[in-house]
């Protein structure tokens, strides 16, 4: 079995000063806690993969292929493989949980 505390691996990422880290990763699947503040840029990219975000704290926007829309905590966002994408417009802390499937890298 595998367990984070969401919340204690983003107060790593802010003392650590980084976006983002690995918290899990088998053969079929990665997860990535996620950690933006207002003023961090995310740039419009794509993965290769199947991504599922849930939103654990904040609230910004995401650029879905050009719709914007607003997310905040307990929203869920799902995308294909090769869908462009960027979050923006961070009015606190955003805190996201990310699912990659396969793992992470694992098409490339």
């Amino acid at each position: 079995m595998n367990a984070i505390e969401i919340a204690e691996e983003a107060a790593e990422l802010e003392q650590k000063g980084e976006e983002s880290t690995e918290s899990i990763r088998t053969d079929s699947f990665s997860l990535e806690v996620m950690r933006f503040e207002p003023g961090d840029e995310d740039p419009m990219h794509a993965h290769a993969e199947e991504e599922i975000y849930h939103v654990d704290s904040g609230a910004g926007k995401i650029n879905i292929e050009g719709d914007i829309t607003p997310v905040s905590a307990g929203d869920v966002i799902h995308l294909e493989p090769g869908t462009d994408h960027q979050f923006l417009e961070f009015e606190d802390e955003l805190v996201m949980s990310v699912l990659y499937a396969p793992a992470k890298g694992a098409n490339q």
